[in-house]
């Protein structure tokens, strides 16, 4: 599904990454590791395509990811540590603009699906005095209510409580089954033990089976 080759990326003539390569198959989990600032954030922006390489290929479906005008975007969603939402606007208003963007519409069945995320009271709040922690159940709602194919989620764990990292590892092992696939960049090297996921570090400028 996913194919990354050679990838080369550097900052201020400092090579983070090298020759990298990688592939993804149809509902994998890759569990990814690796030293601070060895490029783990850096390589899930580049599949994002909120980064750009130096060298190097990456495309899902056999499309270039790194094509401005890939349609195939639409298939990856990214959870990065900053929140992506507009702070002055509403979670439901967030949602529903994060939805349009993808040609998706809000279920019938969302205050369900915010009442999941513990978010239901704050449906008509504005996002500007959320918490880290609220930022994150805002990102699994979207992980949930979303439609698509990879999902490259950076540090997705931190900041959410045990009945949140409960209901994420719930729905990553429903994702998983509905064959979708999945690139999680993590510290925490036994949250993901039951989940099957292959796991890797970056090394050496480069990614290594562990």
């Amino acid at each position: 599904m996913l194919k990354v080759k050679n990838l080369k990326k550097s900052f201020n003539f400092n090579s983070i990454l090298s020759d990298l390569n990688f592939k993804v198959n149809k509902s994998e989990i890759i569990h990814i590791s690796g030293s601070n600032g060895v490029g783990k954030t850096t390589l899930l922006k580049i599949i994002a395509g909120i980064l750009s390489p130096e060298f190097g290929e990456v495309s899902i479906f056999k499309k270039d990811l790194l094509s401005r005008d890939c349609q195939e975007k639409k298939h990856i969603l990214y959870w990065g540590h900053q929140p992506m939402i507009y702070p002055h606007l509403t979670v439901y208003e967030n949602i529903n603009f994060f939805l349009k963007m993808r040609n998706q519409t809000i279920p019938k069945d969302i205050d369900l699906i915010l009442e999941t995320v513990n978010m239901l009271n704050l449906k008509h709040n504005q996002c500007q005095n959320f918490s880290q922690g609220m930022f994150q159940r805002f990102n699994l709602l979207r992980f949930i209510i979303a439609d698509w194919s990879l999902a490259l989620m950076d540090e997705p764990f931190s900041g959410l409580d045990i009945e949140a990292e409960e209901l994420l590892l719930k729905k990553i092992s429903e994702r998983k089954n509905q064959g979708k696939s999945m690139i999680i960049v993590s510290h925490n090297k036994s949250i993901l033990h039951n989940l099957s996921a292959l796991k890797y570090e970056i090394k050496n400028r480069g990614l290594v089976k562990i």
